[in-house]
């Protein structure tokens, strides 16, 4: 029932000409100069990896659930999981850092990849802007990560994996920064709620559930979202529920009601009215606009 291309990071290598290591797979850096057409064509496709696209200058547009945004000189780009994406323009100068959480090997390192501030759709934006000062130590991280990648020195892979380590942490603490102070413990419930939704908001999409997960009461996780981000744990569950439903709208050609099936709404009345009382208008209305 999928029809939304895929790029895995097999993919990824074909599409950029550079050679994958079979035994060691998770990981791939690549220059701007390496995207293929087919991936700034204005196509989308439904990236499967984690990501850090660093733009140094160009003029190209990113269109990723429904946002279009124009990167800047010197910004940074986050992708998680699961987001789909359209390209298109110049991205020449830049780089594309792209792993899969299990290329961290450390304990705990799928649950530290997603307690990440940078990779949270529901707290921050997937952009951050870097000053003249930061630029230097970033792009020395990027050469020095290219380097190791295309090198055949011993413990390669761990190298690649401490200098990530040490980007995502920079980087996070930037995000910080940026903010203004540090992440509170209510902000990482929201991050671990978050990585709760995107995976099973199919078939969970009850609050008492959710709160059960992360040890509270439904009251309790409600008063968090609400003061973090204004809005209620339905309201976030929804929020990810109707972007699918768009994605599968727009990118397959299934039917409503095979949508409706698909996303385990059994009365194709009840999906209706939901996506409508969402959206403004009904599935296929806004499919045919």
């Amino acid at each position: 029932m999928e029809h939304i291309p895929q790029l895995g990071l097999s993919d990824l290598h074909r599409e950029t000409g550079i050679k994958e290591n079979k035994n060691h797979p998770g990981f791939l850096i690549f220059k701007g100069e390496n995207i293929s057409d087919l991936m700034k064509s204005g196509n989308p496709f439904r990236n499967m990896n984690y990501g850090l696209s660093f733009f140094i200058e160009g003029d190209g547009e990113l269109n990723v659930d429904f946002n279009t945004y124009v990167p800047s000189s010197n910004s940074v780009y986050f992708c998680s999981p699961g987001q789909v994406f359209a390209a298109k323009g110049n991205f020449n100068n830049g780089f594309g850092v792209l792993f899969q959480k299990d290329f961290l090997l450390k304990p705990g390192a799928q649950q530290w990849v997603q307690s990440l501030p940078i990779f949270s759709r529901f707290l921050s934006s997937p952009l951050l802007e870097l000053t003249d000062a930061e630029k230097p130590m970033f792009h020395a991280l990027l050469e020095e990560m290219e380097k190791e990648y295309h090198s055949e020195t011993i413990l390669k892979y761990d190298a690649l994996e401490a200098l990530l380590t040490l980007m995502l942490v920079k980087l996070s603490r930037l995000y910080e920064k940026t903010k203004g102070e540090k992440i509170s413990v209510e902000e990482q419930h929201i991050i671990t709620l978050e990585s709760l939704i995107n995976k099973q908001y199919k078939s969970n999409r009850s609050v008492v559930e959710y709160a059960s997960q992360l040890y509270m009461t439904p009251q309790n996780l409600n008063r968090i979202t609400k003061k973090a981000i204004g809005k209620s744990v339905s309201e976030l569950i929804n929020e990810k529920l109707i972007i699918e439903i768009k994605r599968y709208l727009i990118y397959t050609d299934m039917s409503s009601e095979e949508i409706a099936h698909f996303f385990n709404f059994y009365d194709n009345s009840y999906f209706t009215k939901t996506f409508k009382k969402a959206v403004g208008e009904t599935p296929k209305a806004f499919r045919k606009k």
